[in-house]
């Protein structure tokens, strides 16, 4: 069978910034290369330039990380199209841009500035429209097609985060962090007698209230039949608008059919998740969308709230796999519990990109001892979590070294309702060292193949484990420094383990004060603070 999560929570959307969204951001004023030819004028002889592309290069040039070269960009999408048409390709020499298809010139284009979006985008405008007339693949393609080409060869050469996102993917991507219309269910599939069935109502969802239940299968959606339908199809139909009407016809567990009208609502899958072990409050966030604050902070006010009942010692925050999102998301996690200082500072070649992220104030958890949890796919919004908790002292990392996304991407729709996701400013801990490339080294690596949790602990009390501190002009220098980086890798390696080794060492942790105290002290905050 094929199971599809649909999570549901009735919670009021709050100001999203999807990795610092930009819209209509100001040129930068970098300087333009001297004596280039002047561009022609393409719109008098083919029309006005393609949209998707005037908002896709403008958003290139005004603020992506560095200044880049839009000519060679442009060079590097048309070479994109070759994976339409393997006989398409483009070279650039002098003041000109060629595309050809085999040994035949499709078009010849003056070079502009290197900084003019307009003119470059201009220039791809025509240049895949002169593909499209020399090759029938190239035409035959669509223009959906022709963009994912272009932009999927573009982002490849600035770095491996900037990416684009064709339309039907960047719904998906939106629903995901945003939320969506939907109506509380957790669907299943049993793919043998292709029919989608209901695993799961929500409590307070719109199918909990029409009276949806546990069993019920579809027959009918808005009056379609959903005979040869995929699970992919059934959520689809199932979603709409919020606020809009959804009719289904169920066959319930007696045989009946039965009709529901629900009107859809906010939908936004659940991401965390609590137990107490051994005295230890433990909150795992899978990942970092429009509801993990609020969802975060009535979890951890249970928890903390059944661990002062029974006399509980520590919290364990799980935040391994979690591969980030919604960067105020993941700032307002930290911020539940900082007292004071920057929670992380950010910055970038666009003057809006040197961004600060100070700490409200107050501890929910009111000092108790706190042990964070990462791995190798523990990235962007986790790793700041982790580096600010770490920096500042207010908890212990355990684990292997995270993935390295210290990164921020805005993202900018696109007119065919695609989205261009660009990096556009570097992530900086409270300890002023970035988390790009190298991630947040933990305080006690538990993926180095020492054996079980009382070796590890034995190894980090007699030193022999490197600790942040020990790597501190390691991590300084990782950010553009291969040889440390490697240093860096090579001092916590991820190696595939048991997921309970790394909380039996959390827990041993927060067991023992003095040992806990000790390894706030390996925090680089600390050590820079001491060295002043």
């Amino acid at each position: 069978m094929t199971r599809l999560p649909c999570a549901w929570l009735t919670k009021p959307l709050a100001g999203l910034i999807v990795l610092a969204t930009i819209a209509g951001c100001a040129a930068d004023g970098a300087p333009a290369p001297a004596d280039v030819a002047a561009t022609p004028d393409l719109a008098a002889d083919r029309g006005p330039t393609d949209p998707v592309f005037t908002v896709g290069y403008d958003r290139m040039a005004d603020i992506y990380l560095e200044a880049v070269d839009l000519g060679d960009l442009t060079l590097d999408g048309l070479d994109g199209l070759s994976g339409i048409d393997p006989d398409i390709h483009a070279l650039r020499a002098g003041n000109h841009l060629d595309l050809l298809r085999g040994d035949e010139l499709v078009g010849s284009y003056s070079s502009a500035d290197a900084y003019d979006s307009a003119a470059w985008a201009a220039i791809a405008t025509a240049a895949v429209q002169d593909a499209a007339a020399a090759s029938p693949l190239v035409a035959e393609a669509g223009s959906e097609a022709i963009y994912e080409a272009v932009f999927d060869a573009i982002v490849g050469d600035l770095d491996p985060y900037s990416r684009y996102v064709n339309a039907e993917e960047a719904e998906a991507e939106r629903a995901s962090r945003d939320g969506y219309g939907g109506v509380g269910l957790l669907l299943n599939f049993d793919d043998a007698a292709g029919f989608g069935f209901v695993e799961d109502v929500f409590d307070g969802s719109p199918a909990e209230a029409a009276g949806v239940r546990v069993g019920d299968v579809f027959v009918a959606v808005d009056g379609q039949p959903t005979t040869g339908w995929t699970l992919q199809d059934l959520a689809h139909h199932l979603r709409g608008p919020i606020g809009t009407v959804v009719t289904v016809t169920v066959r319930g567990d007696d045989g009946n059919l039965r009709t529901i009208s629900m009107r859809r609502a906010q939908v936004i899958i659940d991401t965390v998740e609590s137990e107490i072990r051994d005295g230890i409050g433990i909150m795992r966030i899978s990942r970092f969308n429009a509801g993990t604050l609020e969802q975060a902070r009535d979890v951890l006010g249970d928890l903390l709230a059944e661990l002062q009942w029974s006399g509980g010692t520590g919290l364990i925050l799980d935040l391994r796999g979690n591969p980030g999102g919604l960067l105020d998301q993941s700032v307002g996690l930290a911020d539940l519990f900082i007292q004071s200082g920057d929670i992380i500072t950010t910055r970038g070649r666009h003057p809006d990109s040197f961004q600060r992220f100070p700490a409200s104030g107050g501890d929910l958890a009111d000092g108790l001892p706190m042990v964070v949890l990462v791995d190798s796919r523990s990235a962007s919004g986790a790793e700041i979590v982790a580096a600010a908790l770490q920096d500042t002292g207010r908890a212990v990392v355990v684990g292997s070294s995270s993935f390295g996304k210290g990164s921020v991407q805005t993202v900018s729709r696109l007119p065919n309702g695609g989205e261009l996701f660009l990096t556009w400013s570097r992530i900086y801990g409270p300890a002023g060292i970035t988390i790009h490339r190298q991630g947040v080294t933990p305080t006690i690596c538990t993926s180095s193949g020492l054996g079980d949790a009382g070796t590890i602990i034995q190894a980090f009390r007699s030193g022999t484990i490197p600790t942040p501190d020990m790597l501190l002009d390691q991590r300084q220098r990782a950010a553009d420094d291969d040889d440390a980086l490697r240093e860096l890798r090579e001092a916590c390696p991820w190696h595939e383990h048991d997921s309970d080794l790394d909380i039996e060492v959390a827990i041993q942790l927060l067991e023992d004060q003095n040992l806990f105290a000790r390894a706030l002290d390996t925090a680089p905050a600390a050590t820079l603070a001491a060295a002043q």
